[in-house]
């Protein structure tokens, strides 16, 4: 059997950002059941490769080039002394983003948090990505502690525009996450990080590293948009997967093939997998929908009515 798995990041099935995965599958499928035994090396090298793979999606699926990555950093008076007040000091922040927002009739942000250096990797700061509508001196203005002639800048902000190209912002993904790709390939095999719960509420979650004892957290607002599935087991047979992987996965060919098969979208990536131990292939796709605008359109609902 050959399964589809199309991917749609963002609401509805006419997404600007879709991925697709194409698989052979030997079983019939079956539901899964629980963990019983820690993941072989080679399964958590998959699971963080999918979890950067889901973070991404999300992305996809709620930020545009109209929103923001605002860098968060502490001037020594004001290094926070554990996670737990790394955390507060974001949320208060957050709060009066949230404050301006309504003022302006705004739907409340949506945003993902990453926090480093609180594990004595480097120095303690925040990456933020968040929604637009406020001005960038207004973002940067709000890193304070205290209140009228007692607030003071907790440290310096960077604030930019999010810069999309076809294949979203992998980039930017792989740079804020560098330190987790680190911690988990220093210490080997012993312990396993996972993001895949980005897909739930884990406002106040943790990701242990057994090994160390360092805490990474990834945390998120409660209002993203979940990317999600659509599984077709007929839309394509092994015969065609033979012959697809045939043709180099950057060919001319190639791209026609699969910007004619799925209508409106741009081919960005393909890639061939070949899995020695089950001898089956994988193709997996990206793609952007053909607009005569740059980017993905602004999402409806953000400005609230009254």
């Amino acid at each position: 059997m050959v399964r589809q798995k199309t991917i749609h990041c963002g609401k509805g099935t006419k997404t600007y950002y879709r991925e697709v995965d194409i698989y052979m599958n030997k079983d019939t499928p079956r539901q899964r059941g629980p963990k019983t035994k820690r993941s072989l090396p080679k399964q958590e090298r998959l699971n963080f490769k999918n979890s950067q793979r889901h973070l991404h999606q999300l992305c996809k699926s709620n930020f545009t080039g109209y929103d923001f990555r605002v860098d968060l950093t502490y001037d020594d008076t004001w290094l926070p002394d554990s996670p737990e007040m790394g955390q507060k000091y974001v949320d208060s922040y957050l709060r009066k983003v949230n404050s301006r927002r309504r003022k302006k009739g705004l739907f409340p942000a949506r945003w993902i948090c990453v926090d480093e250096g609180f594990d004595g990797h480097g120095r303690p700061h925040h990456h933020l990505l968040i929604s637009g509508g406020l001005d960038r001196d207004t973002m940067e203005s709000l890193w304070y502690t205290g209140r009228g002639k007692n607030a003071v800048s907790l440290g310096m902000v960077s604030t930019e525009t999010l810069k999309f190209n076809n294949d979203g912002i992998e980039g930017l993904i792989k740079y804020i996450t560098k330190q987790a790709l680190k911690d988990y390939k220093d210490r080997g095999t012993d312990g396993q990080i996972s993001l895949a719960d980005l897909g739930a509420d884990i406002s106040d979650s943790d990701i242990v590293n057994p090994s160390s004892g360092s805490r990474r957290r990834w945390r998120q607002s409660k209002n993203l948009i979940q990317p999600h599935e659509k599984i077709n087991d007929h839309a394509y047979s092994r015969r065609d997967i033979i012959r697809l992987i045939r043709q180099p996965a950057d060919s001319e060919d190639t791209k026609k093939f699969f910007e004619g098969r799925y209508k409106g979208y741009a081919l960005d990536t393909c890639r061939y997998e070949y899995n020695s131990v089950t001898g089956t292939w994988s193709i997996y796709l990206t793609m952007h929908q053909k607009r005569k605008d740059t980017g993905p359109g602004r999402r409806a609902g953000e400005v609230m009515t009254t």
